[in-house]
């Protein structure tokens, strides 16, 4: 089967390669849900690439009104309709006036002449808008026949509530149809598309939430071109002596750990002397943090005995806040993974990832996690992840999303005050401390106390 990449960042991995050619797609959704972006976002970024593409719009807008709403993206050029490779075919009223079947047959006289590899009809819902139902439906057949014919990838978009998605002649007669919603999850909006169908080739079920941004429609589940780093057998210091004995000489290079705990048990920390560690050997370490801004960080550090505002200015180490209201976390993500091949990055603590659990649903949240793990190891970068949890948890609750290794802090009452406690509950490839240690949180860090064997 011939496959054409959908030229949207993420999407392709959810279709398994991307969508067959020649084949009619149907990019469905309410208003503003996102339906014209995809389309012009698929044409114009295979223009840029030397497919021929057409666009084929029945608004009655002329193209600098199209201009003037698509300008703000980047992969607009609107120099490629100069180049041949882009074409735009406007239908006005006067067109359809003369009948839809005359439509039709220009259309494939238009076609017949340029030959695109891609086509986007936007809105095809409304052509034969005017036609009484039995009509609308034999026409919709016969043009989606005739698209077959064609030998190119169609997009056609259509607006459509999900109840009227399913009745309609559109669903059927596509070979493929992408709907495009936009929910409410925790009193937020995030948009989700969802593959209903695609004839001949298997998908990703379910809804997979996107972000629309100056680059475009960015899905959060994105593709990982790089090659898999070989899983490393050298030890890298976390920063806290005690914790390196725990762990049998530190965790693994390239690897991933999970510092879990309830507030003020020690996260953040961890996570700054982790980073101060690799800044003070030389190597270059990212800060991520959610819950403090940069000056935050920088007091919090300092407070334990780590001065990293000389490493900040060096560039040894990039402090990375966003405000968890202003947070999209496919584009955040994409962002993040830009930086870290510029800066050469080597360590990254993620503070805190409970933030995604209020910004999507628990399968999404997981799976973006996930992502941003497979990120970091693709990269041969050693991270750490703080997780909020509550106190009232217990250990076979706690979900590690697959990281390497796994560490719990936790609050204990022992006669009339509060003890700090660490336990490392998994470490992937390596034996490990087994006990619940007792920690403090001195002026110079973190002190575990461990027995004296160790």
């Amino acid at each position: 089967m011939n496959l054409m990449r959908s030229e949207i960042l993420g999407l392709d991995k959810i279709l398994k390669g991307g969508f067959p050619k020649p084949s009619a797609i149907l990019i469905a959704g309410p208003a503003g849900s996102g339906k014209t972006t995809i389309a012009m976002q698929s044409i114009f970024t295979a223009s840029e690439k030397k497919e021929v593409c057409m666009y084929v719009t029945s608004l009655n807008e002329p193209i600098a009104m199209v201009n003037n709403f698509m300008s703000k993206l980047s992969f607009y050029n609107i120099s490629l309709l100069s180049t041949g490779n882009m074409n735009y075919i406007p239908i006005g009223t006067e067109t359809l006036d003369k009948g839809i079947y005359s439509f039709m047959w220009n259309l494939e006289e238009s076609i017949e002449k340029i030959k695109p590899d891609r086509i986007v009809i936007d809105p095809i819902t409304a052509i034969g808008s005017t036609l009484d139902k039995e009509a609308k439906r034999r026409f919709y057949y016969d043009l989606f026949l005739r698209m077959k014919k064609w030998d190119a990838l169609v997009i056609a978009t259509g607006e459509f509530t999900e109840e009227e998605l399913m009745t309609s002649d559109l669903s059927h007669v596509s070979d493929g149809v992408i709907y495009l919603s936009d929910d409410e999850v925790n009193k937020r909006r995030v948009r989700h598309l969802e593959i209903l169908k695609l004839r001949g080739q298997g998908y990703r079920t379910g809804k997979h939430p996107f972000t629309i941004t100056d680059e475009g429609v960015i899905l959060h589940k994105q593709e990982l071109p790089e090659p898999d780093i070989p899983y490393s057998t050298t030890r890298v210091s976390t920063g806290v002596s005690g914790l390196d004995s725990m762990t049998e000489g530190g965790v693994f290079e390239g690897s991933t750990m999970l510092i879990s705990g309830s507030c003020g048990t020690g996260k953040t920390t961890i996570g700054t002397q982790f980073i101060a560690e690799g800044a003070n050997a030389g190597e270059k370490g990212m800060i991520v943090s959610f819950v403090e801004s940069d000056k935050q960080t920088i007091n919090n550090a300092r407070s334990i005995g780590h001065d990293i505002s000389g490493h900040i200015a060096s560039g040894l180490v990039n402090v990375i806040y966003t405000n968890p209201s202003d947070l999209e976390a496919g584009e955040h993500a994409i962002k993040l993974r830009s930086m870290i091949k510029e800066m050469d990055i080597k360590r990254i603590f993620v503070d805190d990832i409970h933030v995604f659990s209020d910004l999507m649903t628990p399968f999404d949240a997981k799976d973006h996690i996930k992502l941003l793990a497979d990120i970091f190891r693709s990269n041969g970068i050693t991270s750490m992840f703080a997780q909020i949890t509550d106190v009232s948890k217990t250990i076979r609750d706690f979900n590690d999303y697959g990281m390497d290794s796994s560490v719990l802090l936790s609050l204990r009452e022992e006669e009339g005050h509060t003890e700090k406690t660490i336990s490392v509950i998994k470490m992937r490839g390596s034996a490990h401390d087994t006990g619940i240690r007792q920690f403090e949180v001195r002026s110079s860090g973190i002190d575990i106390i461990l027995p004296s064997s160790q």
